[in-house]
């Protein structure tokens, strides 16, 4: 009588209001990231207007919309001199195999520590986001390290990124026709570090620019890489939301009789300094010839831009004499530059495991609801079977996950991905996440006392048991796949926009 009233009354009043507790949390967040989805035009920062009654404070927000070192469109044209570089995967591409197709142009090398591995994620970002909507776009990734980033380093790199390979082109060439292209074609900064400023990781002084062109080879856009107003921007000319810009009046180099003005690098090999003691005068003297040396090696810039580059938006060196921006000197990388390490980072074949160990997840998850279903039903068979199959499928999980964070250490030193939201999202992500790992790592001991007692046939205590397991089971499995699709694919996509007729 006792048992037959245990089971018409199912959980205890405890157990539901810790699993409402724990489903509500997870229910809320994922209401939260259907509202926070970037599916509606009046979300993108380049649409937001202040209305005229908007206070000083509000009207902040569309502060990025007029910074002047912000998206810069339509300046003084220059047309793009021929260049034909060597594609990581075999051959030649140039100017040429881009005429008639617009094309957007980044500038990073590979062992950066800084700026690059954000910006070249912005442009997987951006290649992805516009592959259906504008076939014809073209990428274009240009080393500006080509003494050490040889075709076969940047295919590495350029993997990372999973590129259509006939969309988006990584390149490398000689360093002088580089550095002569991103300054007097692109009108962009950059330098190579030398002497103390030559740090590892920061070997390059470079613009954080991505540069749009027009089908004519002509530069009509400038956008921040590392600033997702930007890159919102360049999104919606792609797409076709905003208008593509045109090209400003044209600009030309002369001299002052009027004939062109040929502007070359010189450019000096790094030479090793022999050590030498400083002591007394001679340190001085010693600090000023080094300096002078130094100096000497660099590259000359002569660029419209490079002044305003070298001191708001260049990265790896640009604008500090420590050859670290200020901005680098004093911030963490964010979310995004962390992550981004670690995809550059991580062997290619770890990639798949994350999405193997939220696959096993949603696996465990289905197979412990169809589970449920099946002893409700009465089908003891079935629901032994479903529920061994669950706990294979979450052991399984257990090792990828160990796999992939032991190579995640190995290759990194870092612990794991951040969360790349912010606002109400960053708030509410680790109170699902710390449930989850905490009641994670539950569940093994959970799981297998439960099979034990059903084993010895000690059916009371397995029920009792099974209550508990169930609900903990499955929140963590379901919560396993939410954190995955937070980490790896933030902001999720929008969905398609239905066609007027």
């Amino acid at each position: 009588m006792k048992s037959n009233s245990i089971n018409r009354r199912g959980m205890s009043r405890n157990s539901l209001i810790f699993g409402a507790v724990l489903w509500t949390a997870v229910f809320g967040f994922v209401a939260m990231i259907w509202q926070q989805r970037p599916d509606a035009e009046a979300d993108d920062p380049a649409q937001t207007a202040a209305p005229a009654e908007q206070s000083s404070a509000e009207a902040a927000v569309i502060k990025p919309e007029t910074r002047k070192d912000s998206a810069n469109v339509s300046f003084p044209a220059r047309t793009l001199p021929d260049f034909e570089f060597d594609e990581c995967l075999g051959g030649k591409f140039g100017i040429a195999d881009l005429k008639g197709k617009p094309w957007v142009a980044s500038f990073v090398f590979t062992r950066c520590q800084s700026t690059c591995p954000m910006i070249t994620t912005s442009m997987m970002r951006l290649h992805d986001s516009v592959k259906d909507k504008n076939k014809d776009v073209m990428f274009l990734t240009i080393t500006v390290d080509p003494k050490f980033d040889t075709t076969e380093i940047l295919k590495t790199y350029s993997e990372t990124f999973r590129p259509d390979r006939d969309r988006w082109k990584f390149v490398t060439g000689g360093q002088q026709e580089i550095f002569e292209l991103v300054v007097n074609g692109f009108g962009l900064y950059v330098k190579e570090n030398l002497g103390e400023a030559r740090l590892p990781g920061f070997e390059v002084a470079h613009s954080n620019r991505v540069v749009l062109v027009n089908e004519e080879g002509i530069p009509v856009g400038t956008f921040l890489g590392t600033r997702d107003e930007d890159m919102v921007k360049l999104r919606r000319i792609l797409s076709g939301a905003e208008d593509f810009p045109a090209a400003g009046p044209a600009l030309s180099f002369s001299t002052s009789d009027g004939s062109p003005l040929d502007i070359k690098f010189e450019l000096q090999p790094i030479k090793e300094q022999p050590e030498q003691p400083a002591t007394g005068e001679n340190s001085e003297a010693n600090d000023e010839t080094s300096a002078t040396k130094e100096e000497s090696a660099a590259p000359v810039i002569v660029s419209d831009d490079s002044d305003k580059d070298a001191n708001n938006d260049s990265g790896n060196g640009g604008g500090s004499e420590n050859g670290v921006s200020k901005d680098d000197e004093v911030q963490p990388l964010s979310a995004i530059q962390h992550n981004a390490l670690i995809d550059q980072k991580m062997p290619a074949w770890t990639k798949s495991l994350p999405s193997i160990n939220a696959s096993l997840n949603t696996l465990a998850g289905i197979l412990l609801m169809l589970g449920y279903v099946a002893i409700k039903k009465g089908h003891k068979n079935v629901h032994r079977n479903l529920m061994i199959s669950a706990f294979i499928s979450s052991v399984a999980f257990l090792g990828c996950y160990l796999l992939y964070h032991q190579q995640l250490g190995e290759h990194t030193g870092m612990h794991g991905k951040k969360f790349p939201g912010a606002g109400l999202a960053a708030t509410i992500y680790p109170l699902v996440l710390v449930p989850h790992v905490i009641l994670a790592t539950f569940v093994p001991f959970l799981a297998i006392r439960v099979f034990q007692h059903a084993f010895a046939g000690r059916w009371d205590a397995h029920k009792r048991l099974a209550k508990i397991t169930f609900p903990i089971w499955m929140y963590v499995s379901v919560t396993g796949v939410v954190i995955y699709a937070m980490l790896y694919h933030w902001p999720l996509p929008s969905p398609a926009p239905v066609a007027a007729g």
